[in-house]
């Protein structure tokens, strides 16, 4: 949800669309780039994920809110006039 938000103002001309691109496009590359490490690690989605070092833990083959990391995938860069909703 706070990417979908974020990605609204970034789309949405005003004084804060700079720093919204800014949180949207670090915060997307962020979800995906920890997911992703942690599975060519493990190989496995994880239910919580270290905040420190991104290291997965407790319930491996999670694929609850983690499996959420697809559609941030699919989610437009920052920078397109256009946005769907989907998440």
């Amino acid at each position: 949800m706070i990417l979908d938000n974020l990605l609204k103002i970034a789309q949405a001309k005003g004084p804060q669309q700079s720093k919204a691109r800014e949180l949207y496009t670090g915060l997307r590359r962020n979800l995906v780039e920890t997911v992703y490490k942690s599975w060519l690690e493990t190989g496995f989605a994880w239910e919580q994920y270290d905040p420190e070092s991104g290291a997965g833990q407790r319930t491996q083959h999670f694929t609850g809110w983690t499996s959420l990391v697809v559609k941030i995938m699919c989610m437009p860069d920052s920078s397109k006039t256009t946005h769907h909703g989907e998440l």
